[in-house]
């Protein structure tokens, strides 16, 4: 969880105007670092607007110019704000500029998705959602990463929680390679790899995790609005058919950061795994989940989980409806939903209780 700053919630030592001032004046240390932000802003205006050409943006050459790349008043006009406007934003005044106007300026200057990340958060405004990018390949070096991992089972995800590359100990846990890949998602996998389940300790409280989460990702992506968030709640929509207990908690709103956690299982074959769940973000928009053991009776068994042991898991089926009272683990190797699908999210909550706490 991200520490609470003094700035976050009112009533705190640090919130408390000094003697003298207004609640809403700000300290002398504030503005310090309110002009400092304000500096580094202009100065990365200055320094983006220099490397753009006029024939970079389709304007004639013209003559010889005494500094290099565009006018101020050229950059204005391509973004559609006031000459004036902008060159109080290069000067470092105070001024706060809306979301529309930094994303035009972004465009304008032709920034990256890290660039006009930083942009926006010198601005004092939250980045929103990138355009989505292709789908490449998984890097080499995250690859040999991934696979570093042993013996502790490890996978990468990428935006839309697809599983893109896993270690051995990972399909020997979580068998991945039974899955179509238009299957072989996270959040899916959750309530429909029964053998999963029925491992996971408190399996209640994780699925109602990745449903928070999956929520979260869904408005971090731009929801209904772009591709990316679209693709989410197709998901989302397809959860909620396949699985009724989805469906509920879905139903209740609950929205989480993706984070690691504790996550305990009972191995039929090993026994108690003991497992930290550490999420890493990597280049592509992935993620690096590791599943590392939490003390050293999990350290010693995870090496034996590759191994070809005569005790095998059978009746997958029988154990699903067992633990769901679902007949047969649905959607196997169905394609997921297409369209907009708000509907599975935009929901209005339902008269339930909180999720229950977590146990132990």
């Amino acid at each position: 969880m991200r520490a609470m700053t003094g700035t976050q919630r009112h009533g705190q030592r640090g919130d408390e105007p000094q003697h003298g001032q207004r609640r809403d004046e700000p300290r002398h240390g504030d503005e310090h670092q309110h002009q400092q932000r304000r500096t580094a802003l202009a100065n990365f205006l200055r320094s983006r607007r220099a490397r753009l050409s006029p024939q970079d943006v389709g304007l004639p050459a013209g003559g010889r110019r005494r500094t290099p790349g565009l006018r101020r008043e050229e950059l204005a006009v391509l973004a559609g704000v006031g000459v004036t406007w902008y060159t109080w934003l290069e000067q470092g005044r105070e001024i706060n500029p809306s979301p529309e106007v930094l994303a035009a300026l972004a465009g304008t200057l032709r920034l990256d998705p890290a660039e006009t990340d930083y942009f926006f958060r010198l601005a004092g405004s939250q980045p929103g959602p990138h355009p989505d990018r292709p789908v490449r390949g998984i890097p080499a070096a995250l690859n040999r990463l991934l696979a570093a991992q042993a013996p502790s089972p490890a996978y990468l995800l990428d935006a839309d929680w697809d599983v893109r590359a896993w270690n051995p100990q990972a399909e020997a846990l979580l068998n991945f390679s039974q899955y179509d890949p238009v299957d072989r998602n996270m959040a899916w996998l959750v309530f429909a790899n029964p053998l999963s389940r029925a491992r996971t300790v408190d399996w209640e409280y994780h699925a109602r995790r990745t449903l928070a989460q999956l929520r979260a990702s869904y408005a971090e992506r731009g929801g209904a609005e772009t591709p990316g968030g679209r693709q989410l709640a197709a998901l989302i929509a397809r959860l909620r058919g396949a699985f009724p207990e989805a469906d509920a908690w879905l139903d209740e709103h609950e929205v989480q950061e993706r984070a690691g956690t504790a996550k305990d299982l009972l191995h039929e074959r090993l026994g108690p795994l003991c497992l930290d769940q550490i999420v890493l973000r990597a280049p592509e928009d992935l993620q690096l989940v590791i599943l590392q053991a939490r003390d050293e009776a999990t350290a010693a068994r995870l090496p034996h989980l590759t191994d070809s042991g005569d005790e095998q898991v059978v009746a997958v089926s029988s154990t699903f409806a067992q633990i769901t009272g679902v007949r047969e683990a649905p959607g196997v190797r169905s394609p997921r939903g297409d369209g907009d699908d708000r509907s599975a999210l935009d929901r209005p909550p339902a008269r339930r209780g909180r999720p229950p706490a977590r146990r132990g």
